[in-house]
């Protein structure tokens, strides 16, 4: 009886950190958020991680490369509208084909990735995707699952012992935090698809690049269930599910560049 009632309370004491979050929803897609920091405070905590970044990884030099990202990410920034944001670009030079974004528009390329892509729409794929995050708040949204998931093992320890935190642990992560990470990256997808067509890139460039990036990812797939990023079969077929929206916003931009500048 005891182990019961302390179970019962653990929802109930779960739902009084849940009304610290605040409420957000994510651009376009509408999805509701919970993320315990201010909007305001994105853009200092991309700045302080994006200093700890440069100050650990090294700066490309090939001028193509740099130019081309330069060129790019002038665009989705403009097509971003958030001048709020403080805006970078960076290639870093690595052998891993990657990118990521920061809170508050810092964003990263690898030079390795520049392999993958062979024109300005298909970078544009890559980059949108990333500016995505920053816009969706993806970080920040991450960030505060944690705070949520900590909260959570806490409270369990607390009623059973810290014996179940490792199924509590192994649990979240299963039924909640690789969902979420997936959820994501879709999301991200499709934002992106949305963000390049502004831009005025053509959107169908996104099906060519994730289709290599698909082949690629195959020499070391794992369950998707047990991944953070979705599977490359479905993204395609999500991405094409979306692009006729995509063309809409293609359509409607006010400067047009296709496929752009072909530069491999």
């Amino acid at each position: 009886m005891a182990k019961r009632s302390k179970l019962l309370m653990l929802p109930g004491a779960l739902a009084v950190v849940f009304l610290f979050a605040g409420c957000a929803s994510v651009p376009y897609t509408g999805r509701s958020q919970m993320i315990f920091y201010s909007e305001s405070s994105d853009i200092e905590l991309g700045a302080e991680a994006w200093k700890e970044t440069l100050a650990k990884e090294k700066k490309s030099t090939d001028s193509t490369s740099i130019q081309a990202l330069n060129r790019v990410g002038a665009h989705l920034a403009a097509a971003a509208n958030r001048p709020d944001y403080q805006w970078e670009f960076v290639v870093l030079e690595s052998t891993e084909p990657n990118a990521f974004a920061l809170p508050g528009g810092k964003v990263a390329v690898y030079s390795a990735l520049f392999t993958l892509v062979d024109n300005d729409a298909e970078l544009a794929t890559v980059v949108g995707h990333e500016v995505s995050h920053a816009l969706a708040r993806h970080g920040v949204e991450r960030m505060s699952q944690n705070i949520f998931r900590n909260c959570g093992g806490i409270l369990v320890e607390q009623l059973f012992g810290s014996q179940w935190n490792e199924v509590y642990n192994g649990g979240t992560d299963l039924i909640a935090m690789l969902p979420y990470s997936r959820t994501q990256e879709y999301e991200a997808d499709h934002l992106g698809l949305i963000l390049m067509a502004r831009a005025g890139y053509d959107p169908a460039a996104a099906l060519t690049f994730w289709e290599k990036f698909r082949k690629l990812s195959q020499t070391g797939t794992v369950l998707e269930f047990l991944s953070t990023h979705p599977d490359g079969d479905k993204r395609l077929e999500e991405l094409k599910k979306q692009l006729p929206e995509a063309q809409k916003y293609y359509d409607e931009a006010p400067e047009k560049y296709g496929n752009g500048n072909r530069y491999r």
